[in-house]
């Protein structure tokens, strides 16, 4: 019985260190699997190609993905995955100000897009949805769904506590959204202009805001 126990132990400890040897493993071929599907398009990515920019064995590859779609959308999840809006939303500071909470919705949003990577994934995504209609499905509901339902339920909270007076929260979210992502996002996803500035950013967020409050506030 001892014996038995302490093999239970060993193997409980051995699969413990083989799943945390794993993740870096799995990490590197995300990492490796976001460039080839940024540098050859979804239709010309290939696990050999993602297999030989990781450094991986094939085998390992397809151990830790079953096919190109599932490596797809766990790239896609690993994009989405730093998008800290959820949280935000539930924040208590930002419950009770919808100034402080709108001001870190909207930096969350526009920091999470100023890395060149996240808008080539998109614009990559938008370039193959006619050949491959799942990708930009995938993509929205792996990252911008989430965000867009906790950013609608916030605003929700706060017309219920009487902070603004929202009467639409889905069309309210969008319009936040519009006022962040039309200067910042989509000249950047058709290939026009640069990265902003931090201070061109925190410019955007600020008149965001400002504007939301005075469309939403009591005397809006």
């Amino acid at each position: 019985m001892v014996v038995s126990r302490a093999r239970s132990v060993k193997t409980a400890s051995s699969s413990k260190a083989a799943a945390r040897a794993e993740m870096p493993k799995r990490d590197a071929i995300l990492e490796a699997a976001t460039r080839v599907f940024l540098a050859h398009g979804y239709e010309g990515a290939s696990m050999d190609l993602v297999a030989k920019e990781s450094g991986a064995a094939r085998r390992t590859v397809y151990n830790q993905f079953e096919s190109k779609e599932a490596l797809f959308s766990a790239a896609v999840e690993r994009v989405w995955r730093d998008f800290p809006v959820v949280g935000i939303a539930a924040d208590k500071e930002a419950l009770g100000d919808p100034a402080v909470g709108l001001s870190r919705l909207g930096k969350a949003v526009v920091e999470f897009w100023e890395p060149p990577v996240a808008v080539a994934f998109l614009r990559m995504v938008i370039s193959e949805g006619m050949r491959f209609p799942d990708l930009p499905r995938n993509f929205f509901e792996a990252g911008k769904a989430p965000a867009m339902r906790a950013l609608i339920d916030y605003l929700q909270q706060i017309d219920e506590n009487g902070s603004l007076d929202i009467p639409d929260a889905e069309l309210a979210a969008r319009q936040f959204l519009g006022l962040l992502n039309e200067p910042l996002l989509w000249l950047r996803v058709v290939g026009v202009g640069k990265p902003p500035s931090s201070a061109e950013r925190q410019r955007v967020v600020e008149e965001a805001v400002m504007m939301m409050m005075a469309r939403y506030g009591s005397s809006g």
